[in-house]
């Protein structure tokens, strides 16, 4: 039997695969153990029950996820910075994980009572929290609008997240090429920066 440090990443990497192609009732755990080529009886060692794989890897899964939009972002950079890189880096990271995000907002919406679960086993998500309260410092500061953090922050989310979810019928009906649609990503970036920026700008 492989180490068991190799064994595990094999595991989520096989698990990752086969919940993401297959969602959460279709897996079975020998299909996972074929995919990361053990036996079952191997993959029930590290891992006892379906539930408590699919919660690891989900928690490892949205750990990354996070890391990808937070992870060089400084909450006491000035606001105007913080909300570019915020949205660049969610366009970057749903365009690079489609199949990934896709899968967890799927799967959370059918299984609402893994969210608790997979969330305590996610220790950056204070990341968020502290983006949240700094936004929360430039409203009481009279700096933006009077608008919640928790609404800014999904106004900027569905904005960079949808362009990726609609790619195929967005590049259907107005007849993108795959570069085209590429540098409509990219120049996303900036747009919508300037849309919430100019949105949440105090007109005194």
């Amino acid at each position: 039997m492989d180490n068991s440090q190799n064994a595990e990443e094999r595991i989520f990497e096989a698990a990752m695969d086969v919940f993401c192609d297959h969602g959460y009732d279709g897996t079975k755990m020998q299909m996972i153990a074929d995919k990361a080529e053990i036996s079952k009886a191997s993959l029930h060692y590290y891992f006892r029950s379906k539930d408590k794989l699919f919660e690891k890897v989900v928690q490892k899964l949205f750990s990354t996820l996070l890391t990808a939009v937070t992870g060089s972002l400084k909450p006491e950079d000035d606001i105007e910075t913080l909300i570019r890189q915020l949205i660049s880096k969610h366009i970057d990271m749903f365009n690079q994980y489609k199949r990934e995000t896709s899968f967890i907002f799927s799967e959370m919406m059918k299984h609402e009572d893994l969210i608790e679960k997979v969330l305590s086993g996610v220790h950056n998500i204070k990341d968020i929290q502290m983006i949240a309260e700094r936004l929360q410092i430039e409203r009481d500061a009279g700096r933006i609008i009077d608008i919640s953090p928790q609404n800014l922050i999904i106004n900027m989310i569905s904005m960079s997240f949808y362009p990726i979810i609609a790619e195929p019928l967005v590049k259907r009906i107005f007849a993108y090429s795959d570069t085209e649609y590429s540098e409509l990503l990219e120049q996303r970036k900036q747009i919508v920066a300037d849309f919430v920026l100019a949105a949440i700008k105090r007109r005194d």
